[in-house]
């Protein structure tokens, strides 16, 4: 009896182990494209016609103005230009299409730079980092904070849990909580989150962040404002501003300090070293039609630049393909 009961007990602790070691396994597998998409939409609903990440949005148009230094770091024909036109997108972060202004999220810059035979996307927040370093934590981060049938908000126990098991998921939170909405959608800086690997005429190549710093210099809503601005306030405010002159902005390579993660978007780095690439100005808001249309891809890059290993950037082709279908398909 004792053997008998010596080689149950035996198989019963294969079999756990099995389990949890199909589990661990389970765990370890990265989510697919799709199933990245399917947590945006989980968390934030599907919208006919919408976006499934920055829905709420509008068009802008203006130019990019190469800097002579941008060839100390990159080199081909779109840097060579005098002028560049730009597609422009402001939006706010989420898949809600009537989000508030107002909310403690990011705010979005997207680019499309049309030249010298080339295109080149930029897909930039307001925040130095994103909210996950892997797709595993994309996906976890947002499952984390499906609202509860019953309050209707994320479940603080599902966010502390994952906190503990993706660390790299506090961050950005923590950074939107430290400070109000801006006051314009040119008054906040804007990151590219992702390292780009650039290559000048010599063929030395350099990783950098880009770095969008507002003429006009960050300025967030007071307390009262916070209070008495309406829910869309920030598409009026810039049609007002633009009327008077245009807004700008310089475009700067950071370049990373030797501890800074190349890989790791959901990072702050800390290189103090920049080199300007351009001036991006803002003439006038532009009709829908101008950008609705345009999938600001960041892995559509010119001549000069190229993706890093980022794992993050590399789901991105896949992921903007995905939404853009189903937003067709509304």
């Amino acid at each position: 009896m004792n053997t008998i009961l010596s080689r149950g007990f035996a198989a019963v602790a294969a079999a756990t182990a099995m389990l949890a070691a199909t589990h661990a396994m389970a765990q370890s597998v990265a989510p697919t494209p799709v199933e990245e998409v399917d947590a945006l939409n989980h968390v934030f609903g599907q919208h006919a016609g919408q976006r499934a990440s920055h829905a709420k949005g509008f068009c802008a148009a203006g130019e990019f103005t190469p800097a002579p230094q941008a060839s100390s770091l990159v080199q081909g024909p779109l840097f060579e230009l005098a002028k560049v036109p730009a597609i422009v997108r402001f939006s706010i972060g989420g898949g809600n299409p009537v989000a508030s202004d107002k909310g403690r999220g990011v705010r979005g810059l997207a680019l499309q730079l049309n030249g010298g035979g080339e295109s080149y996307n930029l897909a930039l927040i307001s925040e130095p980092v994103f909210f996950a370093a892997t797709p595993a934590s994309f996906v976890s981060f947002l499952e984390a904070r499906v609202a509860d049938p019953v309050t209707h908000k994320p479940d603080p126990a599902k966010i502390a849990a994952h906190n503990a098991r993706y660390p790299d998921g506090k961050l950005q939170p923590a950074l939107l909580a430290s400070h109000a909405a801006s006051t314009s959608y040119v008054t906040t800086p804007y990151f590219s989150n992702n390292a780009f690997v650039f290559t000048n005429a010599a063929g030395v190549k350099q990783t950098a962040r880009l770095v969008v710093e507002p003429d006009a210099g960050t300025q967030y809503l007071s307390a009262e404002e916070e209070k008495s601005k309406p829910d869309s306030y920030l598409q009026a405010e810039l049609k007002d501003r633009l009327a008077k002159a245009p807004a700008g902005f310089t475009v700067f390579a950071q370049l990373p300090a030797a501890t800074d993660s190349l890989v790791d978007p959901s990072q702050q780095w800390s290189g103090t070293q920049r080199i300007g690439l351009g001036r991006l100005q803002i003439n006038k808001l532009a009709d829908s039609n101008s950008c609705d249309p345009v999938v600001f891809i960041p892995l559509q890059l010119p001549t000069g630049i190229t993706a890093s290993d980022d794992p993050i950037l590399k789901e991105r082709n896949a992921l903007y393909a995905i939404s853009l279908s189903r937003r067709l398909q509304k």
